[in-house]
């Protein structure tokens, strides 16, 4: 018996070793733990910021479904489109046949559980915060076998986000406001994913004191008078093709009083940089970098409508006349 278990045991690691078993067990981000027991060769994605981040680990041939709102990489632009982010449609997902699916906090959790009860395998990533964002890279590197690449892209990303610190660190911080809706007003205060870019940026944020995502009164927006205003592009959270965030605080005379908007220090970011938790939050905090420092680094140059699609980290449902917006993390 004892050479019998001694056989087995050298068995399985000549198979660990060879990649014929890779089992791992992961623990994703509401406390689920999955066990993957291979290395997955056919993987669909229910979220924006999960598809960029399977992308970033080079996994581009193994991706087999994307949802409709997956739109960087362009490669991902002609992955098969199973729904929307919200509106999975669990038939499709079925025909792929995937061997993982990685959701998010926002997908429903009547079809993560369906899709487990399909006999699916299912991890969920929420991405709420910088550091989060770093350790789902990192998780979805094991879960796919692409820990190294995983290694690669966070030791990349922790080194730009410490020269950014480092170069801002002894500058005048000034105070910014992330404004991703106009009625109301919905800004992102302390404790919110764009509270942390900004903070990494350089910058101060003018809404600390609001909690999380609030709807501001114009009297109280008045008061807060920040330096910058940041607005998501297209007509908010990144939907629609025109700017009509920026132009609302440039063209409303209630606005002209504010010194951001009568120094022109109204800009406007790329929704998908600022609102999704995934690779490119390196490329929104240098773009709030160059707002916040354009001394240090550069006049910032993307003051013009650059996403036409959701952004998605940060997710807007209007509902009724009152436009009750519901914010959730993609």
């Amino acid at each position: 018996m004892r050479i019998t278990a001694l056989f087995t045991a050298l068995l399985l690691l000549l198979l660990f070793a060879a990649g014929v078993v890779s089992a791992v067990s992961i623990t994703d981000d509401l406390g689920v733990t999955v066990t993957i027991e291979n290395h997955p060769e056919r993987i669909v994605s229910l979220s924006p910021a999960n598809t960029e981040i399977l992308f970033a680990l080079g996994l581009d041939e193994k991706i087999v479904g994307v949802t409709e709102y997956c739109t960087y990489p362009d490669a991902a632009l002609s992955k098969e489109k199973i729904g929307g982010f919200s509106t999975v449609n669990i038939e499709k997902v079925s025909v792929l046949n995937p061997d993982l699916i990685v959701a998010a906090d926002g997908n429903s959790e009547e079809t993560v559980s369906h899709l487990r009860e399909l006999g699916f395998t299912v991890i969920t990533i929420n991405a709420d915060t910088i550091d989060t964002t770093l350790d789902d890279i990192l998780l979805l590197g094991k879960a796919t076998g692409a820990d190294d690449e995983a290694e690669a892209l966070l030791s990349s990303m922790k080194e730009d986000l410490a020269e950014i610190a480092e170069k801002t660190s002894a500058e005048e911080k000034p105070t910014i406001l992330h404004c991703m809706w106009t009625d109301p007003l919905w800004v992102s205060g302390s404790g919110t994913f764009q509270d942390e870019m900004i903070t990494a940026a350089g910058g101060v944020n003018a809404a600390a004191d609001e909690g999380g995502w609030v709807a501001l009164t114009m009297e109280k927006f008045l008061t807060m008078n920040p330096d910058i205003i940041v607005v998501d592009s297209g007509n908010g959270m990144g939907v629609g093709a025109d700017d009509a965030l920026r132009d609302f605080f440039l063209k409303d005379p209630r606005m002209q009083s504010l010194s951001a908007v009568q120094n022109e220090r109204v800009y406007v970011v790329n929704a998908d940089i600022i609102d999704r938790g995934g690779p490119r939050i390196v490329e929104g905090v240098e773009a709030l970098a160059e707002i916040a420092h354009p001394d240090i680094f550069g006049e910032y140059g993307g003051n013009t409508n650059s996403a036409k699609s959701p952004g998605f980290s940060v997710l807007g449902v209007l509902a009724g006349l009152g436009a009750v917006i519901t914010l959730r993390r993609k």
